[in-house]
């Protein structure tokens, strides 16, 4: 396998506003002409904070200070400030892609793949109150943030309670490659185990009103996102981000497959995109996702 070039790149607008972002920012699309699936494996072993997806399968990770989703042979990356600096990435992939292919060989490559809980089902557990304890502006940036395994469950003092706690222990092949994973029930957590965790998120919000009361910045001031996305429009764009259709959408959302249809030519609109990837590369900035 070996990459010769690529093709199809266009630049499409980063919609978002930080002091640490800058304003003109451009994500880039471009198409691989050769395909690099069997190498996810290795970037996956090869970067520390790598994401291996399943279904569809792709990969995510961070080089040379650019975040890049890498599809068999399709590929995403952002932030770039302008044409050039995003054709030199192109670039600089290509040749590690190439080298990394003929270096396999002395990796012991990482199958492990990230299977993502939805992030309107995991929505649906939280208290929707937008109270910002767990760090995030918006129950549904937290809800995106646990979906990636950013996060986790006690950093939201109002998360729905289990029933019960699973266990999940790892299977190998003859080979020490994770073949398939095995959950078992365990006890609830036990009181010492919640005081614990309580006294964990009361110092976190602490921690957090401290932070605010000290920065004086309003969440507009710090993040300005350039849209008017309704709730709804959002949820719809997540689900999108995620790879889903629009008849998976539909049924996620109890919505008819003519309101998801809507809700996407809006969204287009607004972001000033024309397709799905663009969609997603916005969503991905912007932290939706």
């Amino acid at each position: 396998m070996l990459i010769k070039g690529y093709s199809d790149f266009s630049l499409s607008k980063v919609g978002i506003k930080s002091s640490f972002v800058p304003a003109a920012s451009w994500g880039a699309h471009f198409k691989l002409d050769n395909d690099v699936s069997e190498l996810f494996p290795y970037i996956n072993a090869t970067f520390k904070d790598a994401v291996f997806y399943d279904k569809p399968e792709y990969i995510k990770f961070v080089i040379d200070g650019f975040q890049c989703v890498l599809y068999p042979d399709d590929v995403i990356a952002a932030p770039f400030t302008n044409r050039n600096q995003a054709i030199e990435f192109a670039e600089r992939l290509i040749h590690f892609l190439n080298k990394l292919h003929t270096r396999k060989h002395s990796l012991k490559p990482n199958y492990k793949k990230f299977r993502p809980v939805s992030v309107i089902d995991i929505y649906r557990l939280l208290p929707g109150t937008n109270c910002k304890a767990c760090g995030f502006s918006t129950c549904l940036a937290f809800a995106g943030a646990l979906s990636r395994g950013q996060t986790t469950p006690d950093q939201c003092p109002g998360f729905t309670s289990p029933i019960c706690e699973n266990a999940i222990y790892p299977v190998y092949d003859k080979d020490g490659n994770l073949a398939s994973t095995v959950a078992i029930e365990t006890a609830p957590q036990n009181e010492q185990d919640s005081n614990k965790q309580k006294k964990y998120i009361e110092s976190l919000e602490k921690k957090l009103a401290e932070e605010k009361q000290k920065r004086k910045i309003s969440e507009n001031e710090d993040i300005e996102i350039q849209t008017d996305l309704t709730d709804r429009e959002i949820q719809v764009l997540c689900l999108v981000a995620e790879g889903a259709t629009n008849a998976e959408i539909s049924d996620t959302l109890f919505i008819s497959p003519h309101t998801v249809k809507s809700h996407i030519i809006n969204i287009f609109n607004k972001l000033n995109v024309n397709d799905r990837t663009r969609a997603a590369v916005w969503a991905v900035r912007n932290k939706i996702v």
